[in-house]
């Protein structure tokens, strides 16, 4: 009796069951779980990928997440803003780095530059150089009182020295505070000077480099030795005709010295450069070869040329007066410091 009560039960369940299921859409729910072009597996459309699931009546709907989702659009806005975030830090940490390597920045900062750093690498102080520019846009001469450059690596430092701003050979030249005008520049040398001083280039400076040398060469524009005597009757008297076409066989910045051709001497004996054609075979009489002595040399090109517009150039000839290399030959930081030891400029290699 107990045991049919039990199977009336449960097939009356099962019934409910059908029943409900019928009258909440039944198979033709099942059958709108499988729209056509729905399959197992990824299927892409659009150019997004998507997946199809069996799903049984009563489990959940759920939707795959789309490109175009709110959820995606979030996501991707953090990592937008997380590469930003990044990025500034990045730039943040390379500005410090910078600013560790420079210093405490002067106020004179971008008025001079260090332009050139190829003698730093010279295995000698006597060859070893660096350059120095002011900017071509200062509206002043900038004083380099008090300055000094500074190896950050090592700690080296050598101050900018006193120099002849007119420089005469053979007398004690005044000294003065370096000024840089726009546009000028500085070859600053670690070795000591080969005329005992630091001093400033100027039309005649080309003589020095016949007796020292001197690193990088100093340049070899002097006045024409062929138009420092005037063609007239009186000086073909007084010099003679040879004379003229001696001068003409002088090269640039170059002291006759011992090549001055004696009377009675041949044009062979004349020990010029080779290329330079001969005087021919008249010799040059004694005031020709006073005037050739007296005029063709740096003191000489000096007293006749200082007071020309153009005698003075915009290039100094600084020296530190070391016995050492002041820079590493591989790699250094060096800094133009002004004189509170503040950095105007840095250069790295």
């Amino acid at each position: 009796m107990i045991k049919t009560v039990f199977i009336w039960i449960f097939w009356f369940f099962i019934i409910t069951l059908v029943i409900y299921w019928i009258w909440t859409g039944g198979i033709g729910k099942v059958m709108n779980s499988f729209r056509p072009g729905d399959t197992f597996g990824t299927e892409s459309g659009n150019g997004i990928a998507k997946k199809s699931f069996l799903r049984l009546p009563w489990q959940p709907s759920f939707s795959a997440l789309s490109a175009d989702s709110p959820g995606n659009a979030k996501t991707s806005a953090l990592d937008n803003q997380y590469a930003t975030l990044e990025g500034q830090y990045e730039q943040l940490n390379l500005q410090a780095n910078e600013a560790k390597v420079f210093g405490d920045p002067s106020p004179e900062k971008g008025q001079v530059r260090i332009t050139e750093t190829y003698g730093v690498v010279e295995s000698n102080a006597a060859r070893e150089y660096l350059v120095l520019t002011a900017n071509a846009n200062n509206t002043a001469p900038v004083e380099l009182k008090g300055w000094s450059l500074q190896s950050a690596y090592t700690g080296m430092r050598a101050y900018i020295p006193l120099s002849a701003s007119s420089f005469t050979m053979g007398i004690l030249n005044d000294q003065e505070n370096v000024l840089l005008y726009p546009g000028a520049s500085a070859i600053v040398s670690s070795g000591g000077s080969p005329v005992g001083t630091s001093f400033r280039e100027n039309m005649c400076s080309g003589y020095l480099g016949q007796l020292q040398d001197y690193y990088p060469p100093l340049p070899n524009s002097c006045p024409p030795a062929y138009g420092a005597l005037l063609l007239t009757p009186d000086n073909l008297k007084v010099y003679g005709e040879a004379c003229f076409d001696f001068l003409e066989t002088i090269p640039p910045c170059t002291a006759p010295l011992q090549n001055i051709p004696s009377t009675g001497e041949s044009a062979d004996f004349v020990a010029w450069p080779a290329g330079i054609n001969s005087i021919g075979p008249n010799s040059v009489n004694p005031n020709c070869r006073a005037f050739a002595a007296n005029i063709f040399s740096y003191n000489g090109c000096v007293a006749s040329n200082r007071f020309r517009p153009a005698f003075n150039s915009n290039a100094w000839r600084l020296y530190l007066g070391a016995n050492i290399e002041l820079w590493r030959n591989t790699h250094d930081i060096i800094r133009l410091l002004d004189g509170e030891g503040r950095t105007v400029d840095v250069v790295t290699y």
